[in-house]
């Protein structure tokens, strides 16, 4: 703003004033647009977040570290923890009857326990390719029955 205009506007003129440049106005409008950007690329990598088998430290790590940069907690953190889990150990983890309410207790629970949860997972997906491959006619342990 120059002198001229400040007169004009009623407002007092000060030559040292760092926001009467172009520069300090272009660096206030990307330290804002930034801050959304990096809000943004959080979020998206929240969504996107899930479990690969035998990474949990890094799901459990991610998941901590996103929550805190997106000032989540508590049942929405729980939440997302239990969707992320791979199908394979949701199953045994579901069926846990005394899980904790405090979400970071969850979250070092899950730690704790997700490699017996993926041995059962694996496990199981072991017994169910043997009875698949042992009888191949039948593709499932129910039959339907059709009345004719």
């Amino acid at each position: 703003m120059s002198e001229e205009s400040a007169r004009r506007e009623g407002i007092p003129f000060d030559p040292k004033n760092v926001l009467r440049t172009g520069e300090c106005l272009r660096q206030l409008l990307v330290s804002t647009i930034e801050g959304h950007s990096d809000r943004d690329r959080a979020l998206w990598k929240w969504n996107e977040l899930t479990m690969k088998p035998g990474k949990i430290d890094h799901f459990c790590d991610e998941l901590m570290r996103l929550a805190s940069e997106m000032r989540y907690s508590g049942n929405f953190v729980k939440e997302k923890a239990c969707m992320g889990i791979t199908t394979d150990p949701c199953k045994p983890w579901a069926l846990q009857s005394l899980l904790p309410d405090e979400y970071v207790k969850y979250i070092n629970l899950l730690r704790q326990t997700s490699p017996q949860l993926e041995e059962v997972a694996a496990f199981n997906l072991s017994v169910t390719r043997e009875k698949h491959h042992s009888n191949p006619e039948k593709s499932d342990d129910r039959q339907l029955s059709t009345k004719r």
